[in-house]
């Protein structure tokens, strides 16, 4: 038990988390929008932490109902003298998680997600494609995260084997470095889907270039640069944290050690 303990502190060291526990273990099964309601945070919020649970087999989702497991009962029982604390420091620990789930976007990746992994995954493709289209066009190459510009020092498909390499990582990081094994279409939807701010970058430089001055530009174009591939890093760990229930500050370490420095370094040698 103390293993299990180690395995899944930094879950029930959550407070929202340990308040999701403790309502199923008073309520029994209970309707995920009747859970929410007793919680009075947002829809995306009680799903993303729902999905957290399920990955590691505290709770049972069954559509809109969820209901938690005899290992999650077990757990908390064990543990629940452990995490008791005062109203105050509970208060102050759940708006910290609000403002966490702002700045990490989980809202925007949950309710993508509540699209249904067929449609994520079919307007992923789309749109990523459409980046590939216009990086083609205006002569624009990827290097893993990073857009530059074409160059005869770069072999024709860089673009492509740099997402297929995204991909390759992502699955890496899920599968050897996270431990989980069942890679379904939700997984890979979410992670084509991570690399879509990424992948608009050429678009948005088309379109703005006409308008603004060479000095502006300049500036706006490192942002993107820099802000992009870096909302793509997050949208992605939010994801591997969801299908494996592991903390998504492994998996974002994980990406920007296995995906974005190298693109950095690589980008800094040849183009500076």
């Amino acid at each position: 038990m103390s293993r299990d303990f180690d395995d899944f502190s930094n879950i029930l060291l959550r407070p929202r988390r340990v308040q999701i526990l403790r309502i199923l273990m008073e309520q029994g099964t209970m309707r995920i929008s009747d859970l929410r309601k007793i919680l009075n945070i947002p829809a995306s919020s009680v799903y993303y932490d729902i999905e957290i649970l399920r990955a590691n087999g505290l709770i049972i989702r069954d559509g809109p109902y969820v209901k938690i497991t005899s290992k999650g009962r077990m757990l908390m029982e064990k543990v629940d003298g452990l995490l008791s604390a005062s109203q105050g420091e509970e208060r102050v620990g759940t708006r910290t998680e609000e403002l966490t789930d702002i700045l990490l976007m989980r809202p925007l990746t949950m309710n993508m997600y509540r699209l249904g992994a067929n449609v994520l995954l079919l307007y992923s493709i789309v749109i990523i494609t459409l980046g590939l289209v216009i990086s083609f066009l205006q002569s624009y190459e990827l290097f893993l995260l990073v857009f530059v510009e074409g160059s005869y020092l770069m072999p024709i498909g860089i673009t492509v084997m740099s997402i297929l390499a995204y991909i390759g990582i992502a699955l890496f990081i899920y599968r050897y470095l996270l431990g989980s094994e069942i890679i379904d279409i939700k997984l890979l939807s979410g992670i084509l889907t991570s690399l879509i701010p990424t992948m608009l970058y050429p678009t948005i430089i088309t379109v703005i270039t006409p308008w603004i001055p060479p000095f502006p530009l300049s500036i706006i174009d490192a942002l993107l640069k820099a802000l992009l591939p870096l909302v793509s890093l997050i949208i992605l760990a939010t994801v591997l944290s969801i299908s494996s229930g592991k903390p998504m500050e492994y998996s974002l370490l994980f990406e920007t050690i296995l995906l974005l420095i190298p693109s950095v370094i690589i980008y800094i040698l040849l183009f500076k």
